[in-house]
């Protein structure tokens, strides 16, 4: 990512930021960073202008977040230019690392999925009660029907 127009005190809040999220924020050298790249997608890339890396040691996602917010609170507008995921081996364009930075970090994902399969349990729980409940319902009507003798 670019990081030209950055100041340093901006510069030390991303990095102080981004390591309460599991990340570091590094300024690369040009050429070490394309060589970098060409080794791990044995493509040649030209990089122009200052680059700084994102390293994500915990969840992929909210360092990433977390950069890209605090760059357009303090109205800049994040120069994503490409990313690697080390789990699948798998590059990504800018479009793809714009994608991955509107995600929710990956505690909230999960806290999200826990929700909906705790939803959908609750449902079928009410589905699986519901002939118990209606069968109790109508052997109490004709109860209270017969005067209620057993």
């Amino acid at each position: 990512m670019g990081y030209q127009g950055w100041d340093a005190n901006l510069f030390n809040l991303l990095r102080q930021k981004i390591s309460q999220d599991g990340g570091q924020l590094r300024v690369v050298r040009n050429n070490l960073f394309e060589r970098v790249i060409e080794e791990l997608v044995s493509e040649k890339q030209t990089i122009a202008g200052p680059v700084a890396c994102l390293f994500s040691l915990n969840d992929e996602v909210a360092p990433l977040s977390t950069l890209c917010g605090l760059l357009k609170e303090n109205s800049f507008e994040p120069d994503l230019r490409l990313g690697f995921l080390t789990e699948t081996s798998r590059f990504l364009g800018s479009q793809e690392v714009a994608r991955l930075a509107s995600l929710p970090s990956a505690q909230i994902l999960r806290s999200m999925l826990v929700g909906g399969l705790a939803a959908n349990l609750s449902r079928l729980l009410a589905c699986l009660n519901s002939p118990t409940q209606k069968l109790t319902l109508i052997i109490k009507a004709l109860q209270d029907k017969q005067g209620g003798e057993e």
